[in-house]
């Protein structure tokens, strides 16, 4: 009950920031580094736009990570042009707000990415680049949609929950995604990996949002038992199939996941309950590693 409650109010409540901290337990090695010698490409983790999980350095573990893997991450925030996207093979923009999360209650009609720099995203993706886009509940995923739209993606706000798929231990808004539940069915690369060894069979989303895009593989189907919670109010998620689509967009690559909390490795709250890619039993790690893959190849 006490791991319940505290992940009912994850990102909910802005003094619980102090109660997220890295989990220095977490294993970021990878024994077989897909690039050695880091030789692998540029990666950009971009921190210009009040990103809730730099502030926190909570994407910490998931960079160490893809720099065991062999790749080159960095941290930035330098305003995002044509020429400045130019410079990395992969781009990964994590839950991004207008204001720094807690001190508004509300996005509004505050703009999180300007007009200028969708254009420059979509066509740094549409001419050859990979972008990873992070999205989260509500407030995140209204100050993301015009990012997402740019891309023909139609979100549908609030938490997704789903009592039939749900991690009994965490609650309905924790959902699982495995093969031997059903919902992880589609052969994407992604989901195979490399080999055997690389297969995704079971991962979880905490607390995320949901979205539509047609043109996309659905990584991370809802199952018809799911409803989108938003404000109290409960709804269906005909506006929202997925909570994972990964395609191609002109030359380049694009993956958008609901929930950032899977590309973490946290301890929360004064039970420090695990939260992210160390959490026992599900792949999140070996997930996080194959779209990196899948993005750069």
């Amino acid at each position: 009950m006490k791991k319940l409650l505290l992940l009912s109010v994850l990102f909910s409540s802005f003094c619980l920031q102090a109660q997220m901290i890295n989990d220095p337990s977490f294993d970021s090695k990878v024994s077989q580094p897909f690039y050695k010698n880091n030789s692998g490409p540029k990666v950009l983790i971009e921190g210009g736009h009040h990103n809730f999980l730099i502030q926190r350095t909570l994407l910490n573990p998931f960079i160490d990570l893809v720099k065991s893997d062999g790749y080159n991450p960095e941290i930035d925030s330098l305003p995002i042009t044509k020429k400045y996207l130019s410079n990395y093979n992969v781009v990964v923009l994590n839950p991004a707000l207008p204001f720094d999360y807690g001190t508004k209650k509300e996005v509004g009609d505050l703009i999180t990415f300007s007009k200028e720099e969708l254009d420059h995203i979509y066509n740094y993706v549409y001419k050859g680049g990979s972008l990873l886009i992070l999205i989260d509940r509500t407030p995140f995923d209204v100050a993301m949609s015009p990012l997402l739209d740019k891309f023909g993606i139609k979100s549908a706000y609030g938490n997704v929950a789903d009592s039939l798929h749900m991690v009994k231990e965490f609650g309905k808004n924790v959902i699982q995604y495995s093969k031997e539940n059903g919902l992880l069915t589609d052969n994407h690369p992604i989901l195979k990996g490399r080999n055997a060894s690389e297969a995704i069979n079971n991962v979880v989303i905490i607390t995320g949002s949901a979205f539509k895009g047609n043109a996309f593989t659905n990584i991370l189907p809802t199952s018809t038992n799911a409803f989108i919670g938003n404000a109290g109010v409960n709804t269906s998620l005909e506006q929202g199939s997925s909570q994972g689509l990964a395609g191609k967009v002109g030359k380049g690559k694009l993956v958008v996941l609901s929930d950032s909390e899977i590309f973490i490795a946290m301890l929360f709250g004064k039970n420090k309950v695990k939260v992210g890619m160390q959490m026992p039993n599900y792949d999140l790690k070996q997930f996080a590693l194959n779209i990196m893959h899948w993005l750069s190849k």
